[in-house]
């Protein structure tokens, strides 16, 4: 199992595209300071692959796509 996340995890980071699925926004608030903030929770069945990326510094780019068949709310 560790071997077959680690092929994971390098084949990931040489590729340089991950696809995590679909994932929810969550709304939070700031406290006494005021203010919103949403977060994005990473899926646990990588988290192999969170912790390698955290562990090696790496920045990543994070893209977001609202597919077609939501469509816009009027």
């Amino acid at each position: 199992m560790v071997q077959k996340n680690r092929l994971a995890v390098v084949d990931a980071i040489t590729r340089g595209v991950v696809d995590v699925g679909e994932l929810r926004i969550s709304k939070t608030t700031l406290g006494r300071r005021g203010g919103e903030r949403y977060l994005i929770y990473l899926p646990l069945n990588r988290n192999y692959l969170w912790r390698e990326l955290y562990e090696r510094k790496i920045r990543v780019r994070i893209f977001i796509e609202i597919p077609e068949e939501i469509g816009v709310k009027s």
